[in-house]
């Protein structure tokens, strides 16, 4: 089979297309069917990174909230209870100067006592957080009726 000459193929391919150029036009349009792919699946994970994006700003800006209201909570209830340990400085301080029963005393004036096996005077209130929380404070009175600050908790309160 002799070999065909370029002049061959010059004369057959179709006017104004030369052999080299038929090849480049098939490149060419495998090249773009590519390039089209890649920019669809560019695009597709962009989108799918927005998509993902928004929700973790919505979560974080959720749990900000949370945190913020949780905050908030608190102070309310530290300022409850300072308020209420103030009152209680004040009472023991209007009933000092006498031999005083201490356990009577801060019953009859509405507060809750516990004493330990060692006779030490307790007295202890909590302050609601939100639903879930409490800060509970515990004082103890000694017999001259100064109190000391034995307990300033957070605790989580379990619903049934």
């Amino acid at each position: 089979m002799p070999e065909k000459s370029l002049a061959y193929l010059a004369t057959t391919a179709p006017r104004g297309v030369t052999a080299s150029a038929s090849k480049r036009k098939g490149r060419s349009a495998l090249g773009v069917g590519i390039t089209t792919l890649i920019t669809v699946l560019v695009v597709l994970l962009l989108a799918v990174f927005c998509v993902l994006s928004l929700a973790s700003a919505r979560s974080d800006l959720k749990l900000s909230k949370m945190a913020a209201q949780s905050t908030a909570d608190f102070y309310v209830a530290d300022g409850t209870a300072t308020t209420w340990c103030a009152g209680l400085d004040s009472f023991l301080v209007n009933h000092q100067g006498t031999s005083v029963d201490w356990e009577g005393v801060l019953r009859a004036g509405g507060y809750k006592v516990a004493v330990s096996p060692e006779g030490e005077l307790f007295v202890q209130e909590s302050f609601t957080m939100g639903s879930s929380r409490k800060l509970t404070v515990t004082v103890s009175v000694n017999s001259e009726g100064m109190m000391t600050i034995r307990q300033w908790q957070t605790v989580s309160v379990v619903s049934d």
